[in-house]
């Protein structure tokens, strides 16, 4: 699997973080996203902040997992969810890809992806929102 990444800096009250985050975890195959929830700006609150501790976290269990087991997205979400301590909230996708199971995801929000092969789209990750800017 070859991954790789990439931001448009959005300046955000004088930084140019923004309130995406991600990782890449070549070796065991995994990435995540996370698209904080910028309405937490009205209450003081840093959603990219949210976002880049929640991804950090998803990575440490990642890599810190049991060494020999699979990664299982669903229990490295809860994990990194469990150790996030700041105010916010984030959609988020972690996927990984296995030789023997496939792509095994987890996906929260309005956050998504979407397989392409040669032939066009395979799969495309349903969206979990009730309406713009509102997910479960």
């Amino acid at each position: 699997m070859i991954s790789g990444s990439s931001y448009i800096p959005m300046e955000k009250l004088g930084t140019l973080q923004g309130d995406d985050a991600h990782f890449i975890c070549a070796e065991k195959k995994t990435v995540g996203v996370a698209d904080g929830v910028g309405g937490w700006s009205q209450h003081g609150i840093d959603a990219g902040e949210y976002a880049r501790q929640l991804m950090s976290n998803a990575e440490y269990a990642v890599v810190n997992g049991e060494p020999n087991s699979k990664v299982d997205p669903r229990k490295v979400l809860d994990a990194a969810y469990s150790k996030t301590k700041v105010k916010g909230s984030s959609t988020a996708c972690i996927l990984t890809l296995d030789q023997d199971e496939g792509l095994t995801t987890v996906n929260m929000g309005d956050s998504g992806f979407l397989v392409i092969r040669k032939d066009g789209d395979v799969y495309k990750s349903p969206i979990q929102q009730y309406s713009f800017n509102c997910p479960y």
